[in-house]
């Protein structure tokens, strides 16, 4: 009877185990969305263009603890910027984008303020 016990006692761990797992990795799942969602927005917002055409991908967790989210946008010029997010990737701690260089000469008023060499 003992030997029983001991296996079913090893089969439930594995199981409990392999729960906690899954529900690990939804979570990291979960907050990765959030983190790609919150990213596209902020990008949205801060360069005055359509969430539709901005492309996020998540990069990953840095050795400090933030995460990196990477982005560009399909504008004319290209766009690229990144979110870092904290250690619990719920807000953004940090927000980098390029500047496209030179001023065009067709650019719109509304749009000088994404071209720092039309100053």
């Amino acid at each position: 009877m003992p030997k029983i016990i001991s296996v079913l006692m090893i089969a439930s761990g594995a199981a409990v185990s392999f729960l906690v797992l899954s529900v690990g990795a939804s979570a990291q799942q979960a907050t990765q969305d959030h983190m790609l969602t919150s990213c596209r927005n902020y990008a949205s917002k801060h360069l005055n263009i359509s969430a539709g055409i901005i492309n996020v991908k998540y990069e990953g967790q840095r050795t400090d603890g933030t995460h990196a989210v990477n982005g560009d946008a399909e504008t004319n010029p290209p766009m690229t910027f990144q979110c870092s997010f904290g250690p619990g990737g719920k807000k953004i701690v940090n927000w980098t984008h390029n500047s496209p260089q030179g001023c065009p000469a067709d650019v719109s008023e509304a749009n000088r303020y994404l071209y720092p060499d039309c100053e």
